[in-house]
């Protein structure tokens, strides 16, 4: 069968938010019309991709198969577009991390007038944006550089470092703490987007401070979170302080303090393709770090992992 993207965007819009009402805002559709939409990818597949009951929408095992592969597909399209564009003056721009929550950033680096124009894609890891970057489909990629990660012939640049919280049940025994400290959640299964070996951030996090990290078995994405933490009130999950609990009455976002753990975010893009629009972005970055202290950082109140400690020491000589 011919795919329609329209029907696929919105599969994987509501897959990764469990919610019909969220993922029809998000695409500025009423309900009813991305319901159609998801029927009619069921009807041409042949296989129902959701099921809803008094617990709310879960995807079915077609569903969890379908779901990274559909991924794919979106950014590969995205992809074509962005390069497709790429004439007109816009940075193709590809982010990739399954705790980045990247909007801030982009919001802050694309915005008003005098802001670079971005095509933003989402790729599926580092070793995705990084092929992306040699073959030079995009022009620049925003994510996490992990530990030991290839990146050779690229420009790379740390841009922001986000304080981490946890996000955990209100029925969760910790959830009536105002902050907590890492090793507060020693004996707390702590979620986990993937297998732990893949996740440098999480797993020096882990590691450093005794902790347990539990993956479920398949990739759902962030939004994810709210759905588990309300099946399964006994975990918990790391993520951005920003986020503000996903606005879910049931989850609370507690600070992580003593230390601190941040997040480091970085641009790479590739020297030899450099474009002239990459200078007003990296202008933008300049005055984000000054304006709102995106490279904050105290050692004697904050946790970095190995590579951000690294970039931080060589921002400091």
């Amino acid at each position: 069968m011919d795919l329609d993207l329209a029907h696929v965007r919105a599969f994987v819009t509501a897959a990764d938010r469990l919610h019909f009402g969220r993922a029809a805002k998000e695409l500025s559709l009423s309900q009813q019309a991305l319901s159609a939409r998801i029927s009619r990818l069921e009807g041409g597949l042949g296989v129902k991709l959701f099921v809803r009951d008094p617990r709310g929408v879960r995807l079915t095992t077609a569903g969890r198969h379908f779901l990274d592969p559909a991924r794919r597909l979106l950014l590969a399209g995205d992809q074509a577009v962005a390069f497709a564009r790429s004439s007109v003056g816009a940075l193709r721009m590809s982010v990739w991390g399954s705790l980045l929550f990247p909007s801030p950033t982009i919001r802050a680096l694309a915005g008003g007038e005098a802001g670079p124009r971005l095509e933003v894609g989402v790729c599926r890891d580092l070793p995705d944006a990084v092929a992306a970057l040699r073959d030079h489909t995009i022009d620049v990629a925003l994510g996490r550089v992990s530990r030991g990660a290839d990146t050779s012939s690229l420009a790379r640049r740390l841009i922001r470092l986000d304080a981490m919280a946890v996000i955990v049940n209100t029925e969760h025994p910790l959830a009536g703490h105002a902050r907590l400290t890492p090793r507060d959640l020693r004996g707390t299964p702590l979620w986990l987007p993937a297998p732990l070996e893949s996740l440098d951030f999480l797993r020096q996090f882990v590691e450093s401070f005794g902790l347990e990290g539990r993956f479920g078995g398949v990739d759902l994405g962030p939004y994810h979170i709210p759905w588990l933490l309300r099946e399964e009130p006994h975990q918990a999950a790391v993520v951005p302080a920003h986020l503000e609990s996903f606005g879910e009455p049931h989850l609370r976002l507690i600070p992580l303090v003593d230390p601190t753990p941040l997040y480091g975010s970085s641009l790479l893009w590739s020297p030899a393709q450099r474009r002239p629009e990459l200078d007003g972005l990296l202008r933008r970055v300049d005055a984000a770090i000054r304006q709102r202290a995106w490279l904050h950082y105290d050692k004697r109140r904050h946790w970095l992992p190995q590579t951000e400690q690294a970039d931080v020491e060589a921002l400091s000589l």
